[in-house]
């Protein structure tokens, strides 16, 4: 009994010392923990490591200005397609492109886009728009159609000036039903939109830099304005491609009105008349083929007994 009261005594002070060390442990572990914690909190109190704070502080700011940077370039990439492939409709389905000269509608995009007093050369009173040259209307062209709000520009002009050339756009047609859209008012009205949201995103300027590229409300006002103004300019080629498939409409109807002018004009050929003249002609060949037999009959008749009678007689008489 006593063997065993040892034995149990022993076990106790063993699990007492190993709760005890638990303890002492836990304890220091707890001590070193907060040590630690109120040291790096007193660091970043102290500001002892700016660069890791000022990262820290940037990064939001950053990654938003570069998603809305990406969220900008694919809204630029696709209005730019879009008026790319209206562009490259239009030019293809004329001999001589719509672009090959400064068009009276060009020039008065052109002069709209430099805030210019439009000149006098009205394309819808001359029925067609004229190229009216003047210094500088090239290069200002070529600028124009480079420009990343110009395009628009540029392809507004390019689709008046496409619908202007059909000779189906003098029909009454248009007057008659009241689907007739003002090609020169369209363009001014495009035009002078676009120029304006130009200058206002030359107000807002690039990206904020600086101490204001960490200005969470400058960012964030920075971002509203920049997809503010690029809703309007998705508006603008979403006008544009409805005046482009106004010009196809048009294009249609000059379509069938070519069918019928051919039909009318081909229908001046009588069938029925032509009919019995083709069975007259028939009829004719028929008669001269068995008059040519016969004459080929009547060939070998005087050829073969004929002739050689006639020349027996002439030597007769000569005796």
């Amino acid at each position: 009994m006593m063997f065993v009261a040892g034995a149990v005594f022993v076990v106790v002070v063993v699990v007492a010392l190993v709760l005890l060390m638990s303890l002492a442990v836990g304890a220091f572990s707890a001590m070193f923990t907060g040590m630690r914690d109120d040291r790096a909190r007193r660091r970043a109190e102290r500001n002892d490591s700016p660069v890791e704070a000022s990262h820290v502080a940037v990064r939001p700011s950053t990654d938003a200005l570069g998603e809305l940077a990406d969220e900008l370039r694919l809204a630029q990439a696709t209005r730019w397609a879009s008026c790319q492939s209206v562009q490259r409709r239009i030019e293809g389905q004329w001999t001589r492109s719509p672009a090959g000269g400064a068009n009276d509608y060009l020039v008065l995009a052109l002069d709209l886009w430099h805030n210019r007093s439009p000149g006098n050369s009205d394309p819808d009173e001359a029925g067609q728009a004229e190229p009216r040259d003047r210094l500088g209307d090239w290069t200002e062209l070529a600028q124009l159609n480079k420009d990343r709000i110009g395009k628009i520009v540029w392809t507004t002009a390019l689709v008046a000036d496409s619908v202007s050339r059909y000779p189906a756009w003098k029909l009454d047609f248009f007057d008659r039903h009241s689907v007739r859209v003002d090609l020169v008012g369209e363009v001014t009205a495009i035009t002078t939109a676009a120029a304006g949201l130009r200058d206002q995103l030359a107000i807002l300027g690039d990206a904020p830099a600086g101490h204001l590229g960490v200005d969470d409300e400058v960012i964030a006002t920075f971002a509203e304005k920049s997809r503010l103004l690029s809703g309007r300019l998705d508006g603008l080629v979403a006008r544009v491609e409805a005046f482009a498939e106004y010009e196809q409409i048009v294009a249609r109807i000059q379509q069938r009105q070519d069918k019928q002018s051919w039909l009318e004009r081909v229908s001046a050929i009588d069938e029925f008349e032509h009919v019995v003249d083709a069975e007259r002609d028939r009829a004719e060949s028929d008669r001269v083929r068995n008059l040519a037999d016969e004459s080929g009959v009547l060939a070998a008749i005087y050829l073969d007994e004929i002739a050689p009678l006639a020349k027996s007689l002439k030597q007769s008489d000569a005796a």
